[in-house]
């Protein structure tokens, strides 16, 4: 159920509640999910007047006039198969001296205009929410599947951007325009990586026959981004990233997901686009909602210098005076040799900052970029949607000293806003992504599984199975008595060690779908 407090407790009386929502039978799904999202405040639904306003705006015709016409580039976009809000598409063409890379973005703000009911409401959410089985999405269907979306073979408003880079993938120019594109093909990620791996072997080469001769320069393009990437020292923190399989409204299967070249080539591409982008805006004295991550405490540091320490690994670049994220890109590089990555990178996680978002300028330690935002995105961010704002004021010349004053304070309410709704969306995701995980391991109670120690805790450690779903064995199941050492983050007994990384074999001995936490005891210990 949903309560409201009527009265607080004091020294004498005991607080009172009233009851203002039932939610449903504790044990199912339904009310397990619907609890999840009134927590966080995830509304799945628009209300009739803003479904209405949403449909008017989207009816609007496509005018090529104050516009570039790129219609006749060769533009496509790469998403997943189940994607609906298609928001990014790429243009690639070689040059004499490097590349031009269009990376072309549906132009949201040509349909939510400042202050508008649709602004207001796109504001409130902050972000389109992913769960496993559906979107709750920042703007109605009409604009976010619909108007925005960047469907092939259909003309839409885009913001591009056109970087020029040299043969080293260093950025020389950034030109921004309003444009019309019309992209060519619809890519979906499984496909292409299908197509790069097989050639004319593939099922889907005669589908991307129109980006036959932009796909070699796309690949040679992504490779010279991602040396450059790790040359600076950008940090790939390995993550076991899974997709839950749903039937009927149950999770059947729990599968690890595997990310293949396209993936990653898109991700160098958006990465380019929000650094040049930033930088573009920055060189201009112009504000910005730039995304920002902070060097990690010293304390923090050192904690995961003794964990690594432990592991074997040289540690001696990261007692640097001014720590640059190159020394811990070296230790994931040993630890990856060692075959501990996993571990490593999720210590090494809770060791750094989260990245969030702010008005003023400052490095993105975990990319090694020292200007960046989110442009790409706009269809589901709404920073990404402030600073096209920014963007379109300044390339039609309305720029002046009280736009600048008045889009500065913006760009402070949407960074501050915007990383709010950021921590209270991925909340609700990861608990309803563990609601489904313990429904999926109620079924299985009693059952064996081999699992790495992810965490170590004065009260037990917890385990991650091999289908990512993770599971504590509270430290009075252990055999023995057990004594926790934070520094080493283990819990020993004699000659007995639970340590972050090492393989055990667990039991299922229990699955709560209401506190949505699974109970394991340890079988055996390689």
């Amino acid at each position: 159920v949903e309560a409201e407090i009527v009265r607080y407790p004091s020294t004498y009386d005991n607080a009172e509640g009233r009851i203002v929502g039932v939610f449903g039978d504790s044990e199912s799904t339904e009310a397990n999910y619907a609890a999840i999202l009134r927590e966080h405040g995830i509304s799945e639904s628009f209300s009739e007047q803003i479904i209405a306003i949403s449909e008017r705006v989207a009816a609007r015709e496509i005018s090529l006039e104050g516009r570039t016409d790129l219609r006749d580039k060769c533009i496509i976009t790469i998403d997943g198969a189940d994607a609906k809000d298609l928001d990014d598409a790429i243009s690639v063409e070689k040059t004499d001296d490097g590349y031009l890379l269009g990376v072309h973005i549906a132009d949201v703000s040509e349909y939510i205009k400042e202050g508008s009911e649709l602004d207001n409401e796109a504001f409130e959410r902050g972000t389109s929410v992913y769960f496993i089985d559906k979107v709750v999405p920042m703007l109605p269907e009409a604009i976010s599947n619909g108007c925005c979306s960047l469907n092939s073979g259909s003309d839409k408003y885009a913001l591009s951007a056109l970087i020029t880079l040299d043969s080293e993938g260093e950025i020389v120019d950034c030109e921004l325009c309003e444009s019309v594109i019309r992209t060519a093909v619809r890519g979906v990620y499984s496909e292409l990586n299908d197509v790069v791996e097989k050639g004319r072997d593939s099922n889907y080469y005669d589908k991307y026959k129109v980006v036959g001769k932009m796909l070699p320069d796309m690949l040679e393009l992504y490779e010279i981004l991602a040396r450059k990437s790790e040359k600076r020292g950008a940090l790939e923190l390995e993550s076991t990233e899974s997709k839950i399989i749903i039937e009927d409204g149950e999770p059947v299967d729990i599968v690890k997901c595997e990310r293949g070249v396209t993936e990653m080539l898109i991700e160098q591409f958006m990465l380019c686009a929000n650094e040049a982008v930033a930088s573009w805006l920055f060189w201009q004295d112009m504000p910005c909602v730039y995304r920002i991550h902070e060097d990690p405490s010293p304390e923090k540091i050192q904690t995961f210098a003794t964990f690594a320490y432990n592991l074997g690994l040289n540690v001696s670049a990261l007692k640097a005076k001014k720590l640059h994220s190159r020394a811990l890109q070296g230790v994931l590089r040993q630890a990856k040799e060692k075959g501990v990555s996993n571990t490593v990178s999720y210590v090494m996680l809770r060791s750094l900052m989260k990245a969030r978002y702010s008005s003023l300028c400052s490095p993105h330690f975990g990319l090694a970029i020292e200007k960046y935002c989110h442009f790409t995105s706009p269809i589901r961010r709404y920073p990404d949607l402030s600073v096209h704002r920014i963007i379109k004021c300044l390339i039609r010349g309305e720029m002046d000293y009280s736009k600048v004053e008045h889009f500065a304070a913006f760009a402070s309410r949407s960074a501050e806003a915007s990383s709010e709704n950021e921590i209270r969306a991925t909340a609700a995701e990861r608990d309803i992504e563990d609601l489904y995980r313990v429904i999926y391991m109620s079924k299985r109670i009693g059952e064996v599984y081999r699992g790495t120690i992810s965490s170590v805790t004065s009260f037990g450690l917890f385990v991650e199975l091999e289908n990512t779903c993770e599971g504590l064995v509270p430290i009075s199941s252990l055999d023995g008595y057990f004594e926790y050492n934070e520094r080493a983050m283990t819990l020993s007994c004699g000659y007995t060690v639970y340590a972050l990384g090492k393989q055990v074999d667990v039991r299922i001995v229990d699955a709560d779908i209401i506190s949505r936490k699974i109970d394991m005891e340890i079988v055996s210990m390689e």
